[in-house]
């Protein structure tokens, strides 16, 4: 009997050895790899939200966002940086039989006379080009007496103005019209040419041009040897340029003239530096925004 109740008292304590171990064990488990359930409080645990970590959105810290008002989509260019233009599409709210605001409502005083000179003075840029069809006028967007004219109310002109300082070259130089790049663009704004945020519609070389006395003729023969030609044959070429060494998005130059072999001479509104160099025609061909529209990205300008 005394035997029995030892065994027993064995057995009972040998299930109780095994149960706490079983018992500690587990609790050392959960201490090592933390709780094994879908709750995570009380614990640092590793999600899609850092909590510290800067919140990606479609506008990146220190860039430009697109402007989300599409109202008016129309193909543009005129940013000398920023997002490419060509990607949107559109029809012109313009034509040439509306109602226009007259220019002369819009200039305020008189443009003085070019000075002979290859430079610029004090942030003033005072130039004359020689041309296939005559002497130009230079602009640049840049001039100090206008580079933080507002184009529209809100796009300075050193960055969004360059379509408006094309056009005022050209209209300043080969019509009887006098006016600078503020004029035009304040012009330009008016007639519904401007894009808030992004520069100039294509339409606006074409139309403008027309607007003012000139022939504005999409040129579609784009091989060296026809810009040549053109030129030689008392054309100017406005152009349109894409990413490259003019732009990288859309940027409208001038093709004042053909210089020696394949190599033309340009009216750049952006750099004085690119306006003083000879490109090779190819180059500039290759680097033309192909997705222009308005019969672009070359015109072929010539005066009445």
């Amino acid at each position: 009997m005394k035997k029995k109740i030892l065994c027993g008292i064995i057995f009972l304590t040998i299930l109780f050895c095994i149960s706490f171990s079983q018992t500690y064990t587990s609790a050392a488990d959960a201490a090592v790899y933390g709780p094994l359930s879908g709750d995570t409080s009380g614990s640092d645990a590793v999600s899609g939200d850092a909590p510290s970590s800067d919140t990606v959105s479609g506008d990146a810290p220190g860039s430009e966002p697109v402007s989300e008002d599409a109202s008016d989509p129309e193909p543009f260019s005129g940013r000398v940086a920023g997002v490419d233009p060509s990607t949107w599409n559109g029809h012109s709210v313009v034509s040439l039989g509306e109602l226009r605001v007259p220019l002369a409502d819009l200039v305020s005083g008189a443009t003085p006379a070019p000075l002979n000179n290859t430079g610029a003075s004090a942030g003033e840029y005072t130039l004359s080009l020689t041309t296939s069809i005559g002497t130009l006028t230079y602009y640049n967007q840049s001039d100090s007496r206008w580079a933080d004219f507002l184009y529209g109310g809100t796009d300075p002109m050193s960055v969004y103005g360059c379509g408006p300082t094309v056009l005022a070259m050209l209209v300043n130089s080969f019509t009887e019209n006098t006016c600078q790049p503020p004029d035009m663009a304040a012009w330009a704004a008016a007639n519904h040419y401007w894009s808030s945020g992004f520069g100039t519609k294509h339409e606006f070389i074409p139309e403008g041009a027309a607007a003012f006395g000139l022939r504005a003729e999409p040129f579609r023969d784009l091989t060296a040897e026809s810009v040549i030609s053109e030129l030689k044959s008392g054309h100017i070429l406005v152009a349109l340029m894409g990413p490259g060494h003019f732009s990288d998005s859309g940027h409208f130059i001038i093709i004042t003239e053909d210089w020696s072999g394949n190599q033309v001479r340009v009216a750049d509104p952006a750099r004085l530096e690119r306006t003083q160099t000879a490109w090779d025609v190819q180059l500039i061909l290759d680097e033309l925004l192909t997705s222009a529209t308005a019969g672009g990205p070359v015109w072929s300008i010539t005066p009445k």
